[in-house]
């Protein structure tokens, strides 16, 4: 049976403090390279970003963004709602860990690592949705716990209404629903579990929260200034849902061997401790040893859990299981960049980036078993010296502090610097030919958030087979005809159609040669 630890609040309080005070001092002061541009543009505009919309963090941000600017500027604002999403969530894991071992340490310790890896971090401090996926992740849990310790049927409610959200926040946000099952399964209400008026309430508060994608098919009828997808039709609306644009791939035939696809997960997993002592992919005698050392203090937090509370240990197992080989079945991902060389034939496609932010809730769960196992390690060696193994906890911070530091330079402005620099070498009224998301988001921002050159029109070439981006070109700019917008001749017949219509059109067109960085 699980005893209820007195609630401490300034266990959680003091985890947040620490983890928001990090990330405020490494905050990002502008926009960031990768989706950063993309979802400031389309919050400043209540615009839909790429699928699948992210429709609920586009409100939020909007309204967060909005409040702040006059004190922080929109771009800062919004970076630092991350930090504040992915302290908080932090902190309901402080709630979490205590009420399970009812140890203050523990607690404290578990939720200040979970916080500290690197992916965790460079999510944390900027703008980023995977932070408010953790959130909403951590509080779904949250609210299961709840419901299973005291059998009331508010929490479930409540939980479900919450899970609603997190879909129309980001589907990464549902990871922690299997677990979050399990702990209903153990409700101590033995009536509340067959009850069909449960569970259809249950159903309808999911609806309700759920009902938040709505915006999107809502919004794009005024044709915002991001509206990718254009789903103004319940067709489009679908297809933005389902992500159809990227054409996701079916559990088999695997786009990678599966012993590679989770071999990715262990080269993302030596990133998380260590990255400032060596930033670079491969493993580094520098950084490895700490993330060997870190491991084997997580074995041990997962067995001292273990002995501590099955329950809440086969929690966080699901948890664990369901964000690592849950994600790599689900998602059947190509190598990553840096990965697979010497294993996969030379011609092998890979991922355009590095995924380590799909895995951000595994990282959190081993952050959670190295608090426990640092304290617990701490406690054998000196009873009343336990304490001590927080010191080994906030060690990442330090560690992680090189390459997560969003206020240093290059990352601080290397984004609005490079955007900035091909805006102002567009002649009046160009278009601008761009080649990925480096050189298309910060653009974007520039142009919507702080009004640089609108003059300009950026055309990325990857989007053209996209008929709704062609369509847009088409309505928009002129730049098609509605033939040509709605048949598709091909990438270099797109481009090449473009630059002719530009030409009659008496604008210049230029070209911004694609920024390749992690």
């Amino acid at each position: 049976m699980v005893v209820r630890a007195r609630r401490v609040p300034g266990v959680e309080l003091g985890a947040v403090a620490v983890l928001l005070s990090v990330y405020a001092l490494t905050l990002a002061p502008s926009v960031t390279l990768w989706d950063s541009g993309e979802f400031l543009s389309a919050m400043h505009s209540l615009g839909v970003p790429h699928p699948p919309g992210t429709p609920l963090y586009i409100l939020v941000g909007n309204v967060w963004g909005k409040v702040l600017a006059p004190v922080l500027g929109f771009a800062q604002s919004v970076n630092l709602l991350s930090a504040v999403a992915t302290a908080t969530a932090c902190g309901l894991i402080a709630n979490l860990v205590l009420r399970w071992t009812r140890n203050r340490a523990f607690a404290f310790a578990a939720a200040v690592t979970a916080g500290a890896m690197s992916s965790v971090w460079l999510s944390a401090n900027e703008t980023e949705v995977y932070s408010i996926a953790l959130f909403v992740s951590i509080l779904i849990l949250w609210c299961a716990d709840r419901a299973s310790t005291s059998g009331q049927r508010r929490w479930l409610l409540l939980g479900a209404y919450v899970t609603g959200l997190g879909w129309a926040v980001h589907l990464t946000a549902l990871l922690s629903v299997p677990a979050a099952i399990y702990l209903v399964a153990q409700m101590r209400n033995e009536r509340l579990r067959p009850q069909l008026t449960t569970v259809v309430l249950a159903g309808l508060m999911f609806c309700v929260g759920a009902s938040a994608v709505l915006f999107m098919l809502v919004r794009a009828q005024h044709d915002p200034a991001v509206n990718q997808g254009n789903p103004s039709t319940w067709s489009a609306f679908a297809d933005v849902l389902m992500r159809r644009q990227y054409r996701p791939v079916a559990p088999w035939p695997r786009q990678a061997p599966f012993f590679l696809q989770l071999g990715n997960i262990f080269e993302y997993a030596d990133w998380q401790v260590a990255l400032g002592l060596a930033p670079d992919a491969p493993p580094s005698w520098l950084r490895t040893p700490f993330t060997v050392l870190f491991g084997l203090i997580g074995v041990g937090g997962c067995l001292t859990h273990r002995a501590a509370d099955r329950r809440s240990w086969r929690v966080m197992t699901i948890l664990f299981v369901t964000a690592t080989v849950g994600v790599v079945v689900y998602l059947n991902q190509k190598a990553s960049p840096s990965f697979g060389f010497g294993i996969l034939p030379p011609s092998a496609p890979h991922e355009a980036r590095e995924r380590d932010y799909f895995y951000i809730l595994a990282f959190v769960c081993w952050g959670v078993w190295v608090g426990i196992g640092a304290v617990a390690l701490a406690g054998r060696l000196n009873p009343r010296r336990a304490w001590m193994g927080i010191a080994v906890c906030v060690l990442p911070i330090a560690l992680n502090w090189r390459a997560t530091n969003r206020q240093a330079e290059p990352h601080a402005s290397e984004a609005r610097v490079r955007g900035l620099g091909i805006l102002r070498a567009t002649p009046p009224r160009g278009v601008v030919l761009a080649r990925g998301d480096n050189d298309t988001y910060p653009l974007w921002y520039l142009q919507e958030v702080e009004g640089v050159r609108r003059d300009v029109t950026v055309v990325t070439i990857p989007m053209l087979p996209a008929t709704w981006y062609r369509e847009e070109l088409q309505r928009r700019h002129d730049l098609l005809s509605r033939t040509e917008s709605v048949r598709w001749v091909g990438l270099d017949s797109a481009s090449r159609l473009i630059r002719v219509r530009a030409a009659q059109l008496g604008r210049p067109v230029t070209e911004a040669s694609p920024l390749a960085t992690r």
